[in-house]
């Protein structure tokens, strides 16, 4: 593998990080002005949106699970 490659992937790595991190600290301050009212949106939301996120990664998990049992190779028989 070209070493010019490898530092374009590292880099690529960090620029995601980056990108994830700053998303994650955005969306604390968004979650935590919209919790205490400072932002005009209905406040039952902050409640029903974290439990469908939950439940949808939850049947995410269950037909990820499902799709790989259903997909893996037979054992041989001995």
């Amino acid at each position: 593998m070209h070493p010019f490659r490898i530092f374009l992937d590292m880099s690529l790595v960090r620029v995601a990080g980056a990108l994830i991190s700053l998303a994650s600290i955005c969306f604390a301050i968004f979650y935590i002005l919209w919790f205490f009212g400072y932002l005009p949106i209905n406040p039952e939301l902050a409640v029903k949106l974290p439990v469908l996120v939950i439940v949808l990664a939850l049947c995410f998990i269950a037909g990820w699970v499902g799709y790989v049992m259903l997909t893996a190779p037979q054992r041989p028989k001995q």
